[in-house]
């Protein structure tokens, strides 16, 4: 960086699971400051090493992460990571904003509290970008990610889920189908998708097929589906057979592992 120039401070609002250390690393790698904003009870706290600066807020306190982060210069922002449902409705500690925006909203589905949480920023001054805009390289691929191919079988029952995983979207239910033998076995919905993998095994027993994909509408700013280790090991738990997801907008974490578990179970995962 030439002298005199200053370095492109973005903001990280972090949830849980690895998204948010990739996102720090990708930034830094590219020469940003990062400043996160972690939330008690879910972001990691390693991400401390990986960041510029890093403040602590519970869910829910959205004009104290919008006041954090204009008080340090930072007018872009992405969110990364999840927010677990559950353990939010039990702990949230929403600040009088959030309280403001919750009541300004007719539901509160996914799709509609994400953009409202983004419109709350960009009134303080603070653009939301992409999670992925350091990270294009986590972008799921067109084609195997395995090296089992799938069966016609197989192939039908992701294109069941395709369809399906399209309705629920429009719906802004969840992201994730799981269906077997032309039949759908499980839906996600609050509880997640290892709880939806875990929900179907228990139903329809080994072979399951798996499915995620965006919703019709998504903002791919923030949200998209992903995939990880953990996904291959609830898969694996239950003796299923396929994961199937979206090219060009699921996140793989740890691709090159995700590969490996999926191999040595004889899962095949592709991307279509």
């Amino acid at each position: 960086m030439s002298e005199g120039v200053a370095a492109r401070r973005v903001g990280l609002i972090a949830g849980n699971g690895v998204f948010p250390l990739l996102f720090a690393r990708g930034a830094r790698r590219q020469g940003a400051q990062v400043v996160a904003i972690a939330h008690h009870g879910e972001t990691d706290p390693a991400l401390e090493r990986e960041v510029d600066e890093i403040h602590w807020v519970y869910v829910g306190q959205l004009g104290k992460i919008a006041d954090l982060l204009s008080a340090r210069g930072v007018r872009e922002a992405a969110m990364a990571g999840g927010i677990g449902k559950l353990r939010a409705f039990r702990n949230a500690r929403p600040d009088l904003r959030t309280l403001k925006m919750a009541a300004s909203l007719r539901n509160f589905n996914d799709d509609a509290l994400l953009k409202a949480i983004a419109r709350l920023f960009e009134g303080e001054g603070i653009r939301i970008i992409g999670s992925t805009d350091f990270l294009q390289e986590v972008l799921a691929a067109r084609g195997p990610l395995s090296r089992r191919a799938l069966t016609a079988e197989e192939e039908r029952d992701v294109a069941l889920g395709r369809e399906v995983a399209a309705a629920i979207g429009r719906a802004d239910v969840g992201q994730t189908v799981v269906t077997r033998k032309g039949h759908v076995v499980a839906v996600e919905a609050a509880e997640g998708t290892d709880a939806c993998i875990r929900r179907a095994g228990e139903l329809a027993g080994e072979g399951i097929v798996v499915v995620k994909r965006c919703k019709p509408d998504q903002d791919e700013r923030f949200d998209l589906p992903a995939i990880g280790p953990k996904t291959i090991d609830s898969i694996a738990a239950v003796k299923g057979a396929v994961l199937a997801v979206e090219a060009g907008r699921t996140v793989i974490l740890e691709a090159p592992e995700v590969a490996r578990r999926a191999d040595s179970a004889g899962i095949a995962v592709a991307a279509w």
